[in-house]
């Protein structure tokens, strides 16, 4: 082999070893837009929680000023919460966000060009506010809103191309208008309901990790919206993908039950209560939902009988609406069912 040839043929290992390394240069911290966190996404998209768990504590003990793996590991155990009903994660939660935030400003202060970290701030402030708006603490609700906003809009600002950030805007501005809405006859308060369900469609469209989280966000705004048909097109879709996520069953069995297409509602709803028996954050109370919409299927087929002793099993629970603001929900619906059965 000549020199030059050899040389050539040096060049172009040395090329292609540089090409198949990975971009991240060593010591760098994870990015958002980054591999690993894509397929941590994945494990939460597929309920992996073990898996998306253990991966994240890898970067926070690998990473511990990186706000990123703070405010995943905060998410993640916020959608436990919601896919299985269980209200036993506080803690978790609200530490995990909070790191997160302060350790987002404290990166913004250093590096204010890099669109990472208001974003992780702004999402991870949309987190504690739907987490505080739904366990009754809305002035903090409120505030974690607004610079939720503020963080997310800023994001956007320096990279336009940042459609994560529109799963929380979309939110904020469906669900500040639902909050609003004794207030919409104001000239000044404006129903952003429309600009929210964009939003959320333009994360769908070209969202890199918050695509599947955007998509069960419009399950429970299509229900919001008593726009049922939607509902269960979306969700049927959803199924197909991810064919065991409780989330969607849940909303599934909601918009079939009230399409009276109660056949199709308790195989959904069976399915639905396997799951959540199977699953190591199974709730006992947080089961009870189930159980009412058990009780909603069978007063729609005729069965007031059967209907009564469900909802006397679950009205009998009540003290319980104090430790699971999301039985707090079910022991709601179940008291109004149980008014027009008398």
């Amino acid at each position: 082999m000549t020199k030059n040839v050899q040389g050539r043929a040096i060049f172009c290992i040395g090329l292609f070893i540089i090409l198949i390394l990975p971009v991240t240069k060593p010591g760098a911290e994870t990015a958002v837009h980054d591999t690993t966190t894509l397929g941590i996404a994945r494990d939460i998209w597929h309920d992996r929680y073990e898996s998306a768990l253990g991966k994240i504590s890898l970067i926070i003990e690998r990473e511990p000023s990186n706000p990123l793996g703070f405010f995943l590991r905060g998410s993640v155990y916020e959608t436990i919460s919601e896919e299985y009903r269980n209200d036993s994660f506080n803690e978790e939660i609200m530490e995990n966000l909070g790191q997160a935030i302060t350790l987002a400003r404290e990166k913004m202060a250093v590096e204010p060009d890099n669109a990472d970290w208001p974003f992780i701030c702004g999402a991870a402030y949309g987190y504690r506010g739907l987490y505080r708006a739904f366990h009754g603490g809305w002035w903090g609700a409120f505030q974690d809103g607004l610079r939720c906003s503020s963080n997310l809009k800023k994001s956007l600002g320096m990279d336009s191309t940042y459609y994560d950030a529109y799963l929380g805007l979309g939110a904020y501005h469906y669900y500040k208008t639902i909050k609003s809405k004794i207030f919409l006859w104001l000239p000044f308060v404006a129903d952003r309901r429309e600009q929210g369900i964009n939003e959320l469609q333009r994360c769908i469209e070209s969202g890199y990790l918050a695509t599947h989280n955007a998509r069960e966000s419009l399950l429970r705004i299509y229900f919001e919206e008593k726009k049922y048909e939607r509902l269960v097109l979306l969700a049927d879709s959803l199924e197909t993908q991810i064919p065991d996520n409780p989330y969607c069953l849940l909303f599934y069995t909601y918009g079939l039950v009230e399409l009276n297409r109660l056949d199709e509602a308790l195989e959904r709803l069976r399915k639905l209560r396997l799951l959540w028996n199977r699953s190591p954050y199974y709730d006992p109370i947080g089961l009870l939902e189930a159980e009412y919409l058990m009780a909603e299927i069978l007063y729609r087929d005729g069965d007031l009988g059967a209907a009564r002793v469900i909802i006397d099993k679950i009205i009998s629970e009540g003290e319980a609406s104090n430790k699971n603001a999301y039985f707090e929900e079910t022991l709601d619906k179940t008291k109004k069912l149980a008014k027009k059965i008398k």
